[in-house]
């Protein structure tokens, strides 16, 4: 009754409000992007031709195994409930540099996504007044986070080039600016709190690069001479722990042998002692209560702690961990929604929340209040102490401005 009273009944008219609002779109961007992609895609198709060795149907998951398993002698790997060998995306990414073909055909699905997702059907979706109004769902997840639909705007690619040419699609209307303030390691410092972890707790209170820090204990050197690539090898293990990622998709993930991606694993759980012991008490609990409790009382069943099956087991362990974590942190940003909305010093600034995406809340606002309403928003999401939860660790919110989302971010 609590969750439901003190979170999920106030924030109904933060997110009626939120799609009422809508977020304006750049429909001569998108169009030009379009147009740049299609010829991408036709590109892709005459060389996917060329390296199969004929002319095929590239959306046809049936013509693709032929082609790569068949003629081509590819190892097939998994197959589909039918016996067909499967050509999912994982199973191509496997596949990536054995023959040319399979890494054009990446490419294509990428840029194919884009269009048929993003590119084509939004300016399409847009209501009269140029914006794009979603629909954002409070029971839709099992870890409580919201969800969008029609369209769904929480998968917008953010990362690559292609992401940040996506997010600049997205506009502030007239005389307005868009702010966007997101959650540095949201995540990990929820972990931090929970798994009490000296190392851990200590990097984010004095302020520390947690990836830093964690490859420079993996790597037993000094943070100093930590480079970009030991930097991208620690964020993967410290975010990939989190949803239970073993040896091998770390192995995969990292392009590294077997034996480095568990030596790195056995490494980073002796160095950060307490998280393994974390795990470990988070998976015991579940089994005991059959179910999981995040920071704001959100209860998760998971009956399948006791199951007969190993398999499925071994998913309600990954689950209970990731609940707790990921459930916490969405927690977190519906806090801070409901302060936002509520802060009259927003209201005052004319600011408004247009959209919510993961761990980032985007604001428009008239382009003379811009940086005074930045300052608030990063300050009220930063006040953990205001909602009554006392953290282990200090969030830290970062706030940009732009009259496109890609600037903002």
């Amino acid at each position: 009754m609590p969750l439901l009273v003190r979170v999920e009944m106030p924030l109904i008219p933060v997110l009626a409000s939120m799609e009422k609002a809508g977020i304006t779109i750049d429909r001569a961007a998108l169009k030009v992007f379009l147009d740049e992609v299609q010829g991408e895609l036709d590109k892709l198709t005459a060389r996917i031709y060329e390296e199969a060795g004929e002319v095929f149907n590239i959306r046809s998951a049936q013509q693709i195994g032929d082609i790569l398993f068949k003629k081509l002698g590819l190892s097939s790997g998994k197959s589909t409930s039918g016996g067909q060998a499967s050509t999912s995306q994982a199973v191509l990414e496997k596949l990536s540099g054995e023959h040319p073909v399979v890494d054009a055909l990446l490419e294509y699905r990428e840029l194919e996504k884009m269009r048929s997702t993003y590119l084509e059907p939004l300016p399409r979706l847009a209501g009269p007044d140029g914006r794009i109004h979603t629909t954002l769902n409070q029971t839709a997840t099992a870890t409580g986070r919201l969800s969008s639909s029609n369209p769904n705007l929480q998968n917008i690619p953010v990362r690559g080039d292609m992401g940040r040419r996506m997010r600049t699609c997205f506009t502030a209307g007239p005389g307005m600016a868009l702010i966007s303030a997101d959650y540095s390691q949201v995540e990990l410092r929820v972990l931090a709190h929970y798994s009490q972890d000296p190392t851990l707790v200590a990097a984010f209170r004095n302020g520390e690069d947690i990836h830093t820090r964690t490859a420079a204990l993996l790597y037993d050197v000094e943070p100093s001479v930590i480079g970009p690539d030991e930097r991208r090898k620690a964020k993967t293990i410290n975010f990939g722990l989190i949803y239970g990622m073993g040896p091998r998709k770390l192995a995969q993930d990292l392009a590294i042998p077997m034996s480095e991606a568990k030596m790195f694993i056995e490494r980073y759980f002796a160095r950060f002692a307490h998280i393994k012991e974390f795990f470990d008490g988070v998976e015991e609990s579940a089994r005991e209560l059959g179910y999981v409790t995040t920071l704001s009382g959100r209860r998760r069943p998971l009956p399948d702690m006791r199951s007969m099956s190993g398999q499925a087991r071994a998913l309600a362990e990954r689950q209970a961990v990731n609940t707790l974590i990921q459930g916490s942190a969405a927690d977190l940003i519906k806090f801070a929604m409901l302060a936002v909305f509520n802060d009259k010093e927003l209201r005052r600034l004319k600011a408004r929340l247009l959209l919510q995406i993961h761990d980032e809340l985007i604001v428009e606002v008239p382009e003379d209040n811009a940086k005074a309403a930045a300052e608030r928003l990063s300050a009220l999401m930063m006040d953990t102490a205001a909602w009554g939860i006392d953290l282990a660790v200090p969030l830290v919110a970062d706030a940009g401005i732009g009259q496109n989302w890609g600037e903002a971010h």
